[in-house]
């Protein structure tokens, strides 16, 4: 048997594992490069002591488990996860709802509306679901670039008409990177070309230094360009359909900051702050008692 046909053997056995998991899909598409590195890792040592390919593929996949009773021990641990999930989705949305409440009068002066915290709320809703179950579940990187591309020129089609001249690399460069203020908040509140630019470096500098080591970084920030870019549009398209233009802003620059905040936050950071502060909340009580 070839190398090949192990790799696909492999890749069956642990699709068999993951597809009925109780995990998004990017948590399944790291659960699937961990397993696979164990798998290999395995299998190469057995080759090295001249067991037969056939025989060592047989001996790693008995000995990393059967199937059901690995996805069986994974999805007792949904409970956790899925209340993790629900504690970052609060806590992003708390910020987002409060954002909204305090941007446009530290921005523009405006007085408090109660639409400051009905707008963000409706954004949130769309915003979670469109996030979650369509644009996460794109995980394949050369799938990424190739929506990105599209998703991009769109945008800069957006910024020619802005300045209403044909865009030269002149322009373009003058709206990919800024310090200054007055530019990075304006009319649009933070959604401007040179934070929206900001915010995406931002975005793929946390990629960069992930802790993740099972998932290429470059397959990671791919991803993390299309899901980031792909929601911006999403923003856009919802503020069309709002009914004033105050309410389509608010729109814009809560999708804004929830789709950063989920691209910087990932699910492994966000239990392991949660640890850290149940661990100094512990600590400070026995200093009390």
């Amino acid at each position: 048997m070839s190398k090949q046909v192990s790799i696909k053997e492999f890749d069956s056995y642990i699709k068999k594992m993951t597809k009925e998991l109780h995990l998004d899909e990017i948590e399944k598409k790291e659960l699937e490069e961990e397993w696979k590195q164990h798998l290999y890792d395995h299998y190469d040592s057995l080759r090295r002591d001249d067991v037969d390919e056939q025989e060592a593929i047989q001996i790693v996949i008995e000995q990393f488990g059967p199937v059901e009773m690995l996805k069986e021990e994974v999805n007792q641990t949904y409970p956790s996860s899925m209340k993790n999930h629900l504690f970052k989705e609060v806590l992003i949305g708390i910020i987002c709802i409060v954002a909204s409440v305090i941007g446009p009068g530290l921005l523009i002066g405006a007085y408090f509306q109660p639409y400051f915290i009905v707008a963000p709320i409706q954004a949130l809703v769309v915003a979670y679901f469109i996030h979650r179950f369509i644009i996460k579940k794109q995980t394949f990187w050369m799938f990424s670039i190739i929506g990105f591309i599209p998703i991009y020129v769109i945008f800069l089609q957006f910024l020619s008409q802005m300045y209403g001249t044909p865009l030269t690399l002149e322009l373009y460069l003058s709206e990919i990177f800024s310090l200054d203020w007055n530019r990075l908040a304006g009319i649009n509140g933070l959604y401007e070309y040179p934070t929206l630019h900001m915010f995406w470096y931002f975005i793929l500098l946390a990629q960069l230094v992930s802790g993740n080591n099972y998932v290429s970084v470059w397959k990671r920030m791919c991803n993390a360009t299309f899901h980031y870019w792909a929601m911006l549009l999403v923003a856009l398209v919802i503020a069309k359909f709002q009914t004033s233009a105050e309410w389509a802003v608010i729109s814009m620059n809560v999708i804004l900051l929830y789709t950063f905040l989920q691209e910087m936050i990932s699910n492994q950071q966000f239990i392991q702050w949660k640890e850290t502060i149940h661990r100094l909340v512990a600590k400070t009580r026995e200093g009390e008692n």
